[in-house]
C-alpha cells in the first residue's frame, strides 16, 4: 500500500486555508506546481503553494487571498498573477497563462485542465489538482528541454503514469507561429 499523500505541516494548514476560502468565494480552481504533484504521489518538496483558476474567477480569487492579479509577462509566459502570503507560506495564483515559444503558442484551457485534474481526499475535504502533464506540454512549447526532462522524469513509485491523450489534446490545441 502506498504511503499516504499528504504535505509538510505548514504548507497543508496553508493549503486548506487557501482551499477554504476560494470555496467561500465560490473560485473554481486547481491546486497546481509542487504542491499538486506531490499530493498526486510525484516525488516533489515543495515550499510554496501554486493555484491556476480561470479568467472569470481572477477577481474573485484575489479578494479572497487579499491580492491583486495584475499581468506578468516574460520568458514566453503571460498571464494574470498574483503572489501572496497564507499562514506564512507563499501562494502563486496564475490566470489564463498562454505560453508563446519558439514556434508555437499555447493558449489557455482551464475547462480541459479542470476535466483531466485529480481530486485527492485531504483533510475530509477533496483538492482538484491539475494534471501534471500540463507542465510537460508547456515545456514542449516553449523549448525548455531541462523542465521537460524535470516534469517528465519527476514521478516517484506513487506517481501515476502520465497521460498521453492530454499531452495529446493539449498539443493540438497550440497554434502555430509564423517564423521569424
Amino acid at each position: 500500500m502506498p504511503p499516504p499523500r499528504t504535505l509538510p505541516p505548514r504548507l497543508l494548514a496553508a493549503l486548506l486555508a487557501v482551499a477554504a476560502r476560494l470555496d467561500a468565494a465560490g473560485v473554481e480552481w486547481l491546486l497546481a506546481g509542487s504542491a499538486g504533484r506531490a499530493l498526486q504521489g510525484h516525488a516533489r518538496r515543495p515550499h510554496d503553494i501554486d493555484v491556476e483558476v480561470p479568467g472569470r474567477d481572477a477577481a474573485a480569487a484575489g479578494r479572497a487571498l487579499g491580492a491583486e492579479l495584475r499581468r506578468d509577462r516574460g520568458r514566453g509566459r503571460d498571464s494574470l498573477r498574483a503572489r501572496t502570503m497564507v499562514a506564512g507560506v507563499e501562494v502563486d495564483v496564475t490566470c489564463d497563462l498562454v505560453v508563446e515559444g519558439p514556434t508555437h503558442r499555447l493558449e489557455p484551457d482551464f475547462a480541459l485542465q479542470r476535466a483531466w485534474s485529480r481530486p485527492i481526499g485531504l483533510a475530509a475535504r477533496s483538492i482538484r489538482t491539475a494534471p501534471p502533464e500540463e507542465a510537460v506540454v508547456r515545456a514542449l512549447v516553449l523549448g525548455e528541454w531541462a523542465a521537460l526532462a524535470s516534469a517528465a522524469g519527476a514521478g516517484g513509485a506513487d506517481a501515476p503514469p502520465p497521460r498521453a491523450a492530454y499531452v495529446a489534446a493539449r498539443l493540438r490545441s497550440a497554434a502555430s507561429r509564423p517564423a521569424r
